[in-house]
C-alpha cells in the first residue's frame, strides 16, 4: 500500500470515528431528554371547572380521572343526566389537554437532532418512542330533546328495583302531591 493510500485510508477512519463520536454523543442526549421528558410528562395533569363552576375535574397523564369535585348547591341547580354529562365532558376534555402537554414535552426530541436510524443503518429509532398527539374524537351531543342514557350503569328491572328507605322516625310521610321536588337528590328518588 502506498504512502498516500495510507494517509487517504487513516483520514477517512479518523473522520468515521468522529462521526461515531458525534452519533453517540446525540443518542446520549436524545436518552437523556427523553428520560427528563417521560418523568415530566408522568407528572402532566389537567384540571378543568365547568363553566357554571359545579364541576371541577382533575386527569392524570394517563388520561384517567383522579379527582372530580361537585359543589353541593350542584344538586339543586342541575339534574344528574346534566351532571353526568358535565363530568365526561371534563374528563375527555382533560385526557385531550393532557395528551397535548404530553406531546409538546417530547416535541423537543424531535426537533433538531437526527434521529440515530437516519444516521446509522440498523440503529434504534427514538422517534418511535415518542407518543404522537391525536386530536380526541368530538364528544357526542347530548339529543336535543334532553334524554340521556348512560350505559355505564347497570338498570334493574322494575320489580327488582328496591323500595325508598321509610323516613326518619318523629317525622311525617311526605305528602303524594304533584309538585316536583325541589332538588332531585332531596326529593327521595
Amino acid at each position: 500500500m502506498s504512502g498516500d493510500d495510507r494517509a487517504r485510508l487513516e483520514a477517512r477512519n479518523a473522520a468515521m470515528k468522529e462521526q461515531v463520536h458525534s452519533l453517540l454523543d446525540t443518542f446520549t442526549r436524545q436518552t437523556e431528554m427523553l428520560r427528563d421528558a417521560q418523568a415530566a410528562a408522568a407528572l402532566t395533569t389537567a384540571s378543568l371547572t365547568s363553566e357554571d363552576g359545579l364541576v371541577r375535574a382533575t386527569v392524570d397523564s394517563g388520561g384517567v380521572l383522579t379527582n372530580l369535585e361537585i359543589t353541593p348547591s350542584a344538586f339543586d341547580r342541575s339534574t344528574p343526566e346534566a351532571l353526568a354529562r358535565t363530568v365526561v365532558r371534563l374528563a375527555r376534555e382533560g385526557a385531550a389537554q393532557v395528551r397535548q402537554q404530553v406531546a409538546e414535552l417530547m416535541s423537543p426530541l424531535t426537533e433538531d437532532l437526527p434521529d440515530l436510524a437516519d444516521l446509522v443503518e440498523g440503529a434504534p429509532s427514538l422517534s418511535a418512542l415518542i407518543p404522537k398527539f391525536e386530536a380526541p374524537p368530538a364528544p357526542p351531543s347530548p339529543a336535543d330533546d334532553g334524554s340521556f342514557e348512560d350505559r355505564s350503569v347497570l338498570s334493574l328491572p322494575r320489580e327488582a328495583t328496591p323500595p325508598p328507605p321509610p323516613p326518619p322516625r318523629g317525622t311525617a310521610a311526605p305528602a303524594d302531591d304533584d309538585e316536583a321536588p325541589q332538588s332531585w337528590l332531596k326529593g327521595g328518588y
